[in-house]
């Protein structure tokens, strides 16, 4: 027998043993772990009772090739979450879309005054209407959004008298941060003033100022309680609610296998939306509820005095326009479908 043929048997035999093996030993899927960076505290209830349990859904959804990190100190302040997921730093990243809102303007439209009056309606309308009108406008080029959900709703808060209309906001000193929610109180009569650093307790029991605009959820675990005297509730949040996103690197998610990627937007999106929405919503309520078990007078905005301030912050839904029309939307039914699909959420629960 020559080497050669002694070779070309040996072969033959090895590639027979392997197609052997192969009907007989399953193939083991290779997982990837994502590392999903959250800033925000472990013991909130949107971290608690939505993001956690989201990551794990994600690992049994992806059948075993997805292992979701989360590591136990964020990897950066929550104005750097888009920049560690651009750098590769973190996978996944959950953030205000308000802290890249230069690019990210129509993403905006969540962030309008008095839009939704849930944070559930509000967080499934930034989401359906996102998937309806935006999202073939190119502006996530560096990321995939998984989801988008709102925040409370801002109340004010009063360490004085009660704020019913906008003759008792005549020089009332309001924490207020960022161009356009300092324009709207300027345009009601009030003086805003910044922080300085200091937190809303700090800033209005040392009489830096007289109220903050806040959700009544957030204002209790503040400690803002002992600083107030009035709240008014306005539907739909005064100055607009927050609108948060959960993202995804766009290379690292383009890079994934197709079930690893349906395991992250199939557990996402609007049900996710809805359900962050609706723990939102729980927050406000217990709030609110806490407030008024202490003595402190909670009244709902009057139609005047929402009629004065949408008149005080229409110049926001003006340039969120002009921006939609830059994008080559259409910005007027994009409003209208978000406050159809918000109205809708809200009803039926």
């Amino acid at each position: 027998m020559t080497d050669k043929f002694t070779r070309r048997a040996f072969k033959t035999i090895a590639a027979a043993a392997i197609a052997a093996t192969s009907f007989t030993t399953p193939v083991v899927a290779e997982t990837t772990e994502l590392i999903f960076n959250v800033f925000i505290p472990r013991p909130a209830p949107l971290y608690k009772h939505a993001l956690e349990p989201w990551a794990r859904s994600v690992e049994e959804a992806s059948g075993g090739t997805l292992k979701i990190n989360i590591p136990a100190a964020s990897l950066a302040p929550p104005k750097k979450q888009f920049d560690i997921v651009q750098d590769g730093v973190a996978d996944i990243s959950v953030v205000t879309v308000f802290f890249k809102r230069k690019k990210l303007t129509l993403d905006l439209i969540g962030s309008l005054p008095l839009i939704g009056a849930t944070a559930e309606g509000a967080s499934v309308a930034a989401w359906e209407t996102h998937q309806k009108f935006f999202a073939d406008k190119g502006q996530w080029k560096e990321f995939v959004p998984l989801a988008l959900f709102s925040l409370g709703q801002p109340a004010i808060l009063s360490g004085d008298g009660p704020i019913t209309s906008s003759a008792d906001l005549q020089g009332f000193k309001v924490l207020a941060t960022g161009k356009d929610k300092i324009t709207t109180w300027r345009n009601l009569g009030a003086s805003p003033v910044g922080s300085d650093g200091l937190k809303p307790f700090e800033v209005v029991s040392s009489g830096v100022a007289d109220g903050v605009t806040i959700p009544l959820g957030t204002a209790v675990n503040q400690g803002l309680m002992p600083a107030t005297k009035n709240v008014t509730v306005v539907p739909g949040g005064m100055g607009g609610r927050n609108v948060f996103a959960l993202f995804i690197s766009r290379d690292r998610f383009e890079a994934l296998p197709e079930q690893a990627q349906k395991a992250l937007t199939e557990t996402a999106g609007v049900e996710l939306a809805r359900k962050i929405g609706k723990i939102m919503d729980r927050i406000d309520g217990s709030g609110r509820k806490k407030f008024e078990d202490k003595g402190i007078a909670v009244q709902e905005a009057s139609p005047e005095f929402i009629d004065e301030i949408n008149a005080a912050s229409n110049f926001m839904f003006d340039d969120w326009m002009a921006a939609a029309e830059a994008a080559g939307v259409d910005g007027a039914a994009a409003i209208e479908y978000f406050k159809e699909v918000a109205g809708a959420s809200a009803m039926s629960n």
